[in-house]
């Protein structure tokens, strides 16, 4: 399962069928909340938050397209959907982005 991450938005988008395990289960519990995980040798993050599916074509072609630029183009697939998550929380040894870090109490 390939993932995208939009650091702006906070926000993880995988692409996958409508009719896929995954996609079925989460459209019948909008919300429920999910990790993403990425490992890359001795580097990993786990990302959390709500996930919704959504079928708008053009948050579909969006992802489709952030898809390609990170892995290669997506096969055609019209029952295509977009799960996204709202990123919530980091886990792992990269930095989170800055606004993505619990803000410190100010010293007095």
């Amino acid at each position: 399962m390939g993932a995208t991450y939009d650091p702006q938005e906070h926000l993880v988008r995988v692409i996958t069928s409508a009719t896929s395990f995954k996609a079925v289960n989460l459209a019948a519990r909008p919300g429920t909340r999910v990790s993403v995980c990425q490992v890359d040798g001795r580097w990993w993050s786990t990302l959390e938050g709500p996930a919704l599916v959504v079928a708008d074509p053009e948050e579909v072609a969006e992802a489709e397209r952030r898809y390609a630029l990170r892995y290669r183009p997506p096969r055609p697939n019209p029952d295509r959907v977009v799960i996204q998550v709202r990123v919530e929380r980091v886990l792992g040894n990269v930095r989170p982005e800055p606004a993505l870090q619990e803000p410190r109490a100010e010293a007095v």
